[in-house]
This record gives C-alpha cells, sequence and structure tokens, in this order.
C-alpha cells in the first residue's frame, strides 16, 4: 500500500537524517486500530540512540519533506520513532551490526526449502547473509530476506 510514496520519500528521509548523523532504519505505512492511516519512519544513530526531543524535531522536518515531495491521496499521521530493542534488521550494516548475536530471518519465499530461519549471524558478505542455524549454515542473499530481527 502506497508503495511508490514510500519510494519517493526514502531517499529524501535517507538523506536529510544522514545530514544529521542518524539514519533511516525503515518506513512503511500501516493502519492502526482505529483504521486511521499511519506513516511511521524509524530514525537512529549508527551505535544507536534517538531522544524524544528528536523525534518530535524529525516529525516536523520529515513532514514538511513529505509535504514538498509526494502526494499522498489519503490523510495520514506521521510518526517518527526510535526502533527500540526490536529494531529491525533491513540492510546490510543492520546485519554487521549483530554479528554473533540471534536473528530470526523470514523470507520473501521459500530458499533451501524454508521461508523462516532462527540462528546466529556468522557474517556479512557484499549482498548475503551466513546464518548458523541448529542444524546447518546456510548463505541468504539479502534481497530474499523480507523481514528480520534480532531475537531478545
Amino acid at each position: 500500500m502506497f508503495e511508490d510514496v514510500l519510494l519517493k520519500l526514502r531517499p529524501f528521509f535517507s538523506a536529510h537524517l544522514e545530514k544529521q548523523g542518524f539514519i533511516l532504519v525503515d518506513m512503511r505505512f500501516y493502519r492502526n486500530n482505529e483504521g486511521a492511516l499511519i506513516l511511521e519512519v524509524l530514525a537512529d544513530r549508527s551505535e544507536g540512540g534517538v531522544n524524544l526531543a528528536e523525534c518530535a524535531r524529525f516529525n516536523i522536518e520529515l513532514g514538511d519533506i513529505a509535504e514538498e515531495n509526494a502526494s499522498v491521496s489519503a490523510r495520514y499521521t506521521l510518526e517518527v520513532s526510535s526502533p527500540g530493542i526490536d529494531r529491525p534488521l533491513v540492510i546490510l550494516p543492520d546485519f554487521r551490526r549483530v554479528i554473533g548475536r540471534k536473528v530470526r530471518v523470514f523470507l520473501k519465499e521459500p530458499y533451501d526449502g524454508k521461508i523462516e530461519y532462527l540462528g546466529s549471524v556468522e557474517s556479512v558478505g557484499a549482498d548475503a547473509i551466513l546464518i548458523k542455524t541448529e542444524n546447518k549454515t546456510i548463505n541468504i542473499p539479502l534481497e530474499k530476506v523480507n523481514r528480520a530481527k534480532q531475537v531478545v
């Protein structure tokens, strides 16, 4: 839903956050329990940690950027927040940050017979992650990953 808007805004949001020493972790549209449309933006520092005042400031700044660069046909609320402990693993540096830790990886389609893997990140290559499960070690191309997160 609204994928074209996300694709259009991602480079603007990412560049704006990076200029200030932050990274864009993830962004998505979803509907809350009341049915309202929410544009959720997760921002963080490379080493982690974003405070409430920074989230509030980014909410205003990114809202202005969204208004200037993308037209959303529906009414929505922008929410900028820290990814917290359940930070999604989206790009290769995210996986590098959790080398040696346990992760759960959900794939877009079955790979080597499974769609979900639980194991520790052994290494991260140019375009794939090496996961050591209970039974084996598997090299998963990043393009096959639907979503992933560290298991706490």
